[in-house]
């Protein structure tokens, strides 16, 4: 052979899956060895090198042994040697039992020196297919007798070992899991009540390799198992190592006579069988199976399981699922076996012992069976049976005052009344001449094919239940428009309670003040609504998140109350501090008495807040406390109200008393007889008194204008202004005000300024009010500005609005007293009370005082908002405060009234 050839057959001899080896005939040396076969033993015996080795070299003795006699044979008689399916073990972590084909033939080479031929082929899957298909028949066959489970299982083991090698297994069962197959053990089961629950326990009915101290083995169904495991999770469980499962138990297996702990396990589950009809598999396929037993292999060392072995083995647990099932069915069939004799024998009693008539026909409607009561019905004797239906109605001796079906087609009737499931009520007059009223029933009996093979007719006696229902009927029906009327008013009340709940629902969530319900029995809060939770976070209670009253509410809930309010130190009237075991809450819940008070607490900011509690018990039918209603709220701003009251009775009270006092002194001293005074004197003391009554007739219209701001009844009498002119008359009729301030005066206005449109005489009566406090707070020697500029909505279109504007450098407003300025009886002087701390002078140089009413920046802001503009505020202490508002311009003509004359800065008093 050339060396072309040679490279080819090389290269076909290494890239086939067939071992090849070439041996020397005389020392059985080895010449040749194809990669295929070298990859092999170099994955079992760790040799790479075999060229110039022998098989007794290389090989296990126990492998050595069985192939050198074949060696030699071949050798000796030059005859070759073919073995089809040699079984071998060592692949069995990764692929179980193998079958190989051994070839060995004698070669006579030419100039070379003789040599064997030895070729190694792997059929495996062909011998585990022919093993697997005659496992299956040997099960299938074994599964004809009631007495084929022991068999099946034996054999399912038996097959598992051809198959894989699997020399050491089981097949472990839960107890009553397979029917009793003796008669004593299986009336003891039927006698047994389902409802009993007893300790389950775990055997191995089937085994190979198992020591002797492991059988019989029985267990208890608990984590120490691995069935219990598998039914839990409902798949299989392989377990290489045992050593790291040391809480499973497991049988012992037999290795040399001595038992010894498995190294490896698989577990697979045998499952409960379905039927394959339709509703089966659809709940099998919605909830898992029930397992009832396991197949385990074992191993005496830690090892794997190849695939093929674990899905066979899972093949072969249906089987065994298979078996378990059909020796149910013999029991079911040995127990309708005796269910069917019993009935038999119990037939007739039955039949007689019924009050009603039963008639059986065949599906000829023939009768085929009647009972007594039928008999004394119809007026039968014993020839009735074997006569059709209708012959055997008409020769009886029962009259029918109507009958139910049709003389003329009687079968066909019947059988469709039967195939309805119709029932006829009828009257008539029975054999023995009573009375009856009877319902008729028809029932078709079918085979498990769905065929009928007969029909019975049930003549059931309702004479007295048809008087009854006759009498109920008419009861029912009064009862019936009775429960009508009832329940259409549970109805309304239902819709009435729903409508209530939801409405105080509604109003504990829209109510102004904070309600708690509190139980009695561990202080836990059970109701609360957003305003409690928003007075208590800003008392001081800590709920959190402070921004999110809604999700404080759903945090509280179940909270210790007392825990929440005992920690705030409450104070009474007489600024004592009053314990939490006083206080109303506690009252109702320690005492059962409903109270009331009203207490206050300074807030970490020096803030004082008042705070008005009720709070009463709630009692259970037996008079205990169950719980007690809190309701509390904030009434700062009540006692703000209080005190802005008193100052202004207070204020009003001087206010009235000095022009009253002037009033009645001047007329009293014209009114007495020793005095005489001049036309003059008289006149200059009426004048006087004249003019304090102007003074009282304006502070009464100023109550009446803040009456119209209330109501929303101020009238406005528009018309086009000219602020220069309005200016003018502004400062005459302050001249008095100004000569008497130690402050100037200073108009800053254009005389281009476009007229605006608004109610003279209440935009003279704001300015003034404006200026007047302007001029009370300002300090000597400064100037009040009064200006006007025009807003425009760019360089070159006309002004739409005016801004008029009222400036002092006083001592300025806080933001606190800003926000209450505006307010009816606010004054400047909030911080102090006009009866027993007013101000010597004027001025005071911290705050702005008044001896007003409070109600003249009240009134202007509402003149302003008449005119659809806001009465703006922005100071500082110290920074003196500016008031402006707004004015929209006059878009018609006005023909002016008086000349336009400049308006110059007033001088205060004493300036030059």
């Amino acid at each position: 052979m050339d060396s072309g050839h040679g490279a080819q057959l090389e290269y076909l001899l290494n890239t086939m899956s067939v071992g090849v080896l070439l041996l020397d005939a005389q020392d059985f040396t080895i010449r040749y060895v194809n990669h295929y076969l070298q990859t092999l033993v170099a994955a079992l015996w760790q040799e790479p090198q075999m060229i110039g080795h022998t098989p007794a070299e290389l090989l296990p003795d126990a492998i050595h042994t069985q192939l050198q006699p074949l060696l030699q044979q071949v050798a000796r008689t030059r005859q070759r040697m073919s073995l089809a399916e040699v079984p071998f073990e060592g692949f069995l972590e990764v692929r179980g039992r193998t079958y190989w084909r051994i070839s060995i033939e004698y070669h006579v080479a030419t100039g070379q020196p003789d040599q064997l031929l030895l070729t190694l082929e792997d059929n495996t899957d062909a011998v585990r297919a022919r093993l697997h298909i005659q496992g299956v028949h040997a099960i299938s066959s074994a599964l004809a007798g009631p007495a084929s489970l022991p068999l099946v299982l034996e054999r399912i083991l038996y097959v598992l070992q051809e198959t894989f090698g699997s020399k050491r297994c089981a097949i472990i069962l839960l107890d009553n899991s397979v029917p009793a197959i003796e008669p004593r053990l299986t009336e003891l089961e039927e006698s047994l009540p389902e409802s009993v629950a007893l300790t389950r326990t775990a055997r191995a009915v089937a085994q190979l390799g198992l020591h002797a101290v492991s059988q019989p083995w029985e267990a208890l169904v608990d984590e120490k198992i691995l069935l219990q495991a598998v039914a839990r999770e409902h798949r299989t469980r392989i377990i290489t190592d045992t050593r790291r499962t040391p809480q499973y138990i497991f049988p012992y297996l037999n290795h040399q006579g001595e038992p010894h702990r498995p190294g490896s396990v698989l577990c697979v589950p045998i499952f409960e069988p379905h039927t394959n009809d339709p509703v089966s598999l659809a709940s099998a396929g919605r909830q898992q199976r029930t397992v009832f037993g396991t197949i385990e292999v074992y191993h005496l060392r830690a090892r794997g399981f190849p695939a093929e072995e674990v899905a066979l083995l899972e093949q072969f647990a249906q089987q065994a699922g298979l078996a378990i099932q059909n020796a149910r069915l013999f029991r079911s069939i040995d127990r309708l076996a005796r269910t069917a004799s019993r009935n038999v024998r119990q037939k007739e009693n039955i039949m007689q012992a019924m009050p009603d008539g039963v008639i059986l026909v065949d599906p000829r409607w023939r009768v085929a069976d009647v009972n007594q009561a039928a008999r004394d019905l119809m007026g039968w004797s014993e020839s009735v049976l074997g006569q059709s239906l209708p012959l055997a109605l008409e020769q009886g001796q029962a009259r029918w005052q109507r009958m139910p079906w049709s003389t003329t087609n009687f079968v066909e009737d019947l059988e469709r009344r039967a195939l309805a499931g119709r029932k006829d009520e009828v009257k008539l007059i029975g054999g023995n001449g009573t009375a009856y009223s009877i319902q008729i029933s028809y029932t078709p009996i079918r085979d498990e094919l769905g065929d009928i093979f007969a029909f019975i007719i049930i003549y059931h006696d309702m004479t007295a239940q048809v008087a009854d229902r006759e009498r109920i009927e008419a009861e029912v029906v009064a009862r019936t428009a009775e429960l009508k009327q009832r329940n259409q008013a549970l109805q309304a009340a239902q819709e009435a309670q729903a409508t209530t709940s939801a409405r105080m629902a509604l109003l504990l969530e829209r109510l102004p003040i904070g309600v708690m319900l509190v139980a009695a029995e561990d202080n836990t809060i059970s109701v609360i609504n957003r305003q409690a939770v928003v007075v208590l976070q800003h008392i001081g209670v800590q709920l959190p998140p402070a921004d999110d009253p809604d999700e404080a509410l759903r945090r509280v809930m179940q909270q210790n109350c007392e825990q929440l309010l005992q920690s705030l130190p409450m104070y009474n009237h007489d600024a004592n501090q009053v314990p939490y075991s006083e206080q109303p809450l506690a009252i109702a819940l320690q005492r059962g008495e409903s109270s009331e008070a009203e207490l206050h607490l300074q807030k970490s900011d020096g803030q004082t807040i008042y705070l008005l509690f009720n709070a009463a018990p709630l009692r259970g039918p037996d008079g205990s406390i169950e719980s007690a209603i809190l309701v509390f709220q904030d009434i700062t701003h009540i006692k703000l109200l209080e005190r802005t009251r008193e100052d202004f009775f207070t204020t009003m009270a001087h206010e009235l008393k000095t022009p009253l006092a002037n009033i009645r002194a001047h007329l009293s001293a014209l009114l007495a007889p020793d005095l005489h005074w001049t036309s003059e004197e008289q006149y200059d003391y009426l004048q006087t008194a004249d003019q304090q009554v102007d003074r009282l007739v304006g502070m009464i219209n100023h109550f009446l204008d803040a009456s119209r701001v209330e109501a929303g009844a101020l009238q406005l009498s528009r018309e086009p202004i000219l602020l220069p002119e309005l200016f003018e008359d502004l400062q005459e009729r302050l001249e008095a005000l100004i000569s008497a301030s130690n402050a100037r005066l200073a108009i800053q206005a254009s005389d281009q300024l476009p007229a605006v449109h608004g109610d003279y005489e209440l935009l003279i009566s704001v300015l003034t009010n404006l200026l007047s406090n302007a001029f009370r707070y300002a300090p000597a020697g400064s100037a009040v500005q009064l200006s006007a500029e025009p807003l425009g909505e760019g360089p070159r279109q006309r002004p739409h609005s005016i801004r008029i504007s009222v400036k002092d450098s006083g001592p300025g407003i806080s933001q606190e007293q800003q926000q209450a300025l505006f307010t009816r009886f606010s004054t400047f002087a909030a911080l102090s009370r006009p009866s027993s701390q007013r101000p010597p002078g004027n001025r005071q140089k911290a705050t702005r005082w008044s001896p007003a009413t409070g109600l003249g920046l009240y009134i202007s802001r509402g003149i302003i908002e008449a005119h659809g503009s806001q009465l703006e505020v922005s100071s500082r202490p110290g920074h003196g405060a500016t008031f402006a508002f707004t004015l929209p311009v006059f878009k018609g003509k006005r023909r002016l009234t008086r000349p336009i004359v400049p308006v110059i800065a007033t001088p205060a008093r004493g300036e030059s």
